[in-house]
């Protein structure tokens, strides 16, 4: 057989020993064969086998594979007090907030800790004290997910399966739980595995397929599956199984009342399975003065109520079957724990834009919400960042996100879109930033003359999307006419009305930098304190998600 140089590089391809066979080595072990042949008579026909093999142990000294990008399963969420991450063969490494968590990786816990895992399709795993838990597999675009409990104790909130063949399972050393969405609590030794069913309902059977017998275990049933034994019979849970299920694997929360709790709704066309982001804040004494903070959301867990649909909320997060509950006008929330209930404000769904791709406002307010629409799919870990800056995440659904914007100067911004922890699209987006210029404090004297100034930031070429009409339309009214008198806009092109003046910004008043100044004087009727309103709108074609994102290609 006649053979040369380039069949033999296209032999090792064919061979699929790896996806980029470098040139030059397959040239250095091309002249060794050649040698080796003409020494050794008869190896000729056999010239494909010591190829091969020198090619191998070539790439154990140099790898000629292109390493792959490992399978992102999802990131940890909270740590009490430490907890170790071990992957591979590699040291154990200490178990940090954000940090990102792949097929395979072994999660630990020793005495008293606890891990919250949020995995990339909203199931939420919650690793209690003394445990070892593998990810096998997830992979949320099939929802195929594989998980190992070694030791310990887990307890799971597993999104519904929708995919066709999808599942979700916790092997231990002798039971095997499948789920197709539920909360359900597991604990094991070597010899015994505890489940609870929690929610919905739980299928539990031997590790060992030759052991007949499988369990259907529906809310607050129990059992328990021996070594060479198939499951007991379901039977109800004791309060005092319940209770320890549920203290042994949750996050430990610091006494606090929360004082107003708040929730945004997708719409209602946004497919199955959105997920909520609850957002609470809770009355603190700080240098002697009572002040609202916002609660980490990893401490926020209950229920929430919105209009007839009852939802659980675990992490800050809340999986609601539909979105039936866009139309939601009113709603609760029942903190875990706690006998009480704390009315819910709704911030409303917002419209969806007909497009395709990746899409989002031309512009938005700084601290206000705006949506971005594009095929999320079952991946819930998103990210949306202007110049690396997050914007906090409101809601998640099939049909793209609602966010709301960072608290940072206005301006023009690079922003990215990422999904599982890889960005997918980019683009340019204005924040636009509204600053005030009043006396501190807003209070008057008879016969006073008092300025009024409205700054806005981050206006740089819009006026090219509003065809004509205003990118911006600022109404500022007197609130307290008894106090205040005579006011008068000093913005050339402003009309006034009663008590109100209203500005139509537009391209002749925005300067080089994107900024423009609004002015007003007014002159005091009688002393006192004056209260004034201000409404800051954009053009309607700046705040629909009509801005197409340009979609980035997957790196190697």
């Amino acid at each position: 057989m006649a053979f040369g140089y380039n069949s033999f590089v296209h032999l090792a391809s064919d061979y699929s020993l790896g996806r980029n066979l470098y040139q030059t080595g397959a040239h250095m072990i091309w002249m060794f064969v050649k040698r080796f042949v003409k020494v050794i008579p008869g190896m000729a026909a056999h010239w494909h086998i010591l190829a091969f093999v020198l090619w191998a142990l070539a790439c154990a000294a140099s790898p000629c594979l292109a390493q792959s990008k490992p399978n992102q399963a999802g990131e940890i969420r909270f740590v009490v007090p430490v907890g170790n991450v071990l992957r591979g063969t590699a040291p154990a490494i200490p178990a940090e907030r954000s940090d990102p968590l792949y097929w395979q990786d072994t999660v630990r816990t020793e005495s008293g800790g606890r891990i919250r895992i949020g995995l990339l399709d909203g199931s939420i795993l919650n690793v209690g004290s003394q445990s070892s838990l593998t990810i096998t597999q997830h992979d949320p675009a099939t929802q195929q997910t594989q998980l190992e409990l070694t030791y310990g104790r887990i307890r799971a909130k597993a999104v519904h399966i929708v995919q066709p063949g999808g599942s979700f399972k916790v092997r231990t050393p002798v039971a095997v739980i499948g789920v197709v969405g539920t909360k359900f609590n597991v604990a094991t030794t070597d010899d015994t595995t505890e489940v609870i069913c929690l929610e919905d309902m739980v299928r539990v059977r031997n590790v060992v397929d030759r052991i007949v017998g499988e369990v259907t275990l529906h809310v607050g049933e129990f059992t328990r599956v021996q070594h060479g034994m198939p499951p007991t019979a379901p039977s109800p849970a004791s309060p005092e199984q319940l209770r320890e299920s549920e203290d042994a694997t949750s996050i430990p929360t610091p006494p606090m009342d929360l004082s107003r709790v708040e929730v945004s709704l997708p719409p209602a066309s946004c497919g199955q399975q959105p997920t909520l982001l609850v957002r609470a804040w809770s009355k603190q004494v700080q240098n002697g003065k009572e002040i609202e903070a916002p609660v980490d959301p990893e401490l926020i867990a209950g229920k929430l109520l919105l209009g007839s649909m009852t939802v659980a909320v675990e992490g800050g997060r809340a999986t609601v079957a539909n979105t039936s509950g866009g139309s939601a006008q009113v709603g609760t929330f029942a903190p875990e724990g706690k006998q009480v209930s704390i009315p819910v404000k709704i911030w409303a769904a917002m419209k969806i834009a007909e497009g395709q791709g990746w899409r989002t406002s031309r512009a938005t307010f700084v601290g206000n919400s705006f949506s971005v629409l594009g095929p999320i799919g079952m991946v819930r870990q998103v990210a949306f960042t202007f110049n690396g800056q997050p914007a906090s995440v409101l809601w998640m659904g099939p049909c793209g996100i609602g966010l709301l914007s960072p608290t940072i100067p206005g301006g023009t911004y690079q922003v990215a879109l990422s999904i599982g922890g890889q960005v997918v699209a980019n683009g340019k987006m204005n924040l636009v930033q509204a600053s005030y210029d009043l006396p501190s404090p807003p209070a008057l004297l008879r016969g006073q003359t008092t300025k009024i100034g409205i700054e806005l930031r981050g206006l740089a070429g819009l006026d090219q999307f509003v065809q004509g009409r205003p990118i911006e339309v600022t109404n500022l009214t007197n609130n307290t006419p008894e106090i205040l008198g005579g006011l008068r806009s000093q913005t050339p092109g402003a009309s006034t009305h009663g008590e109100t003046i209203t500005y139509r910004v537009g391209a002749h008043n925005v300067d080089a930098s994107g900024m423009v100044r609004l002015d007003a004087t007014g002159r005091g009727r009688q002393r006192g304190e004056f209260l004034l309103g201000v409404e800051n709108k954009l053009d309607e074609a700046l705040e629909q998600p009509t801005n197409p994102l340009t979609p980035v290609q997957p790196g190697p």
